[in-house]
């Protein structure tokens, strides 16, 4: 009986979000069961993994004695672009199976081309936290999924975090709605590359509004370019990149912030030639070196070197330098939300100095902040060792 009131309560709750135009949950698309086995070997293949280092050993060990099937479920949802205007974004939530939910970890996915989305697949590597028993939540972000005709968003953590935000408001009305379960308040935030700025963005958005009923408990973030300024600044200082990345981003500052940057006054060669394909997104950044080369003398226009800027370079240099997270005007973290830092000294795709400013902003007596500076490991190395620390954290 009781329950029976349960659920009439909540579907009148929903009618009148839909009735006021305040409901996020737009419509469920797909829904699948995942065997833990199945969501290990798409971590090994994706990110190329040697099961057999050590840590990664432990990891693989671990999960298979838990042995716990995830639910994923792909959903669209009503988000706001970039620009602020209203649209119908898409995002991929999952939960364990059997047992009970012992919170909720929201993620900002790193990047990947458009193809691999979380809705796309009804999979994606960040569902792993669910086998530890905890309901995730996986934004698409904007340019992927029921938005892939538009230009992805690259870096825009300010929208990244409201995208993330109303995922999240949407999956609450999603379990009431066809589960009659509520979403637990606490929650971890965590990103890896692309995706850390986007999760430390979040962590501020709830900070700064504490009526959106989130308990954070912590945030772990990975081998972020938290200053896309200075992680740009030093990387043409060095020369070389493992990551075609550019293209996109100045196709999403054109799209999204208007800075009319002109292609041909910032990049040359095969990559000016190509960029319309290259900017698209269809192709990952890391395959797109292996086509192009490394070496960025190659691929940018001589005046990023030559020591005569053009308006173009400057335009975008200072777009970068609007992108950074965190700015001054943001307040701190609360004192109870621990933070959770790694990078690695040899990253040849992210600078390491990204980290190393950030952790000196972040740091103070009220803060609970570590941060992992490795020595020796690759971008995508680090990127295993930072879901390390985020199990650590859920366990």
């Amino acid at each position: 009986m009781l329950r029976i009131k349960t659920l009439l309560l909540t579907a009148l709750v929903l009618l009148c979000l839909q009735v006021s135009g305040q409901g996020r949950l737009v419509s469920v698309q797909r829904e699948q069961i995942l065997s833990l086995k199945q969501q290990i070997d798409s971590v090994v293949q994706e990110f190329g993994l040697d099961v057999q280092k050590k840590d990664l050993a432990f990891a693989f060990r671990l999960l298979k004695v838990i042995k716990r099937d995830v639910h994923c479920v792909a959903l669209t949802y009503r988000t706001v672009d970039p620009k602020g205007r209203e649209i119908t974004a898409s995002g991929l939530i999952s939960y364990p199976e059997r047992g009970v939910w012992r919170g909720t970890v929201e993620m900002s996915p790193y990047n990947r081309e458009k193809p691999l989305c979380g809705s796309s697949r009804l999979y994606t590597t960040e569902v792993l936290a669910s086998v530890l028993g905890y309901v995730t939540l996986i934004p698409d972000n904007i340019g992927y999924g029921a938005t892939d005709s538009l230009a992805i968003a690259y870096q825009m953590s300010g929208n990244s975090a409201l995208v993330s935000a109303h995922l999240r408001e949407a999956a609450t009305e999603y379990f009431r709605e066809y589960l009659g379960r509520q979403l637990p308040r606490n929650t971890y935030l965590f990103g890896y590359s692309l995706g850390a700025p986007n999760a430390l963005a979040l962590a501020y958005h709830y900070a700064d509004n504490p009526q959106s009923d989130v308990r954070m408990k912590a945030v772990c973030l990975g081998s972020g370019a938290y200053d896309p300024a200075l992680a740009f600044e030093l990387i043409l200082a060095r020369g070389e990149v493992t990551y075609l990345f550019y293209p996109g981003l100045v196709r999403s500052l054109n799209t999204w912030m208007d800075t009319r940057l002109d292609p041909s006054k910032l990049f040359c060669g095969r990559v000016l030639e190509d960029y319309e394909i290259i900017s698209e997104g269809m192709t990952s950044p890391l395959d797109l070196s292996r086509e192009y080369g490394t070496n960025i003398h190659s691929y940018l226009n001589p005046d990023f070197f030559n020591g005569h800027e053009n308006p173009d370079i400057l335009r975008l240099k200072e777009a970068l330098k609007s992108l950074s997270i965190p700015p001054e005007s943001i307040h701190p973290l609360p004192a109870s939300v621990q933070v959770v830092l790694r990078h690695s000294a040899e990253d040849g795709i992210v600078p390491v100095a990204c980290t190393d400013v950030l952790y000196q902003h972040m740091k103070a007596p009220w803060h609970s902040v570590t941060y992992y500076r490795n020595k020796k490991g690759t971008h995508y190395e680090t990127a295993v060792r930072s879901f390390i620390d985020l199990a650590l954290l859920l366990l």
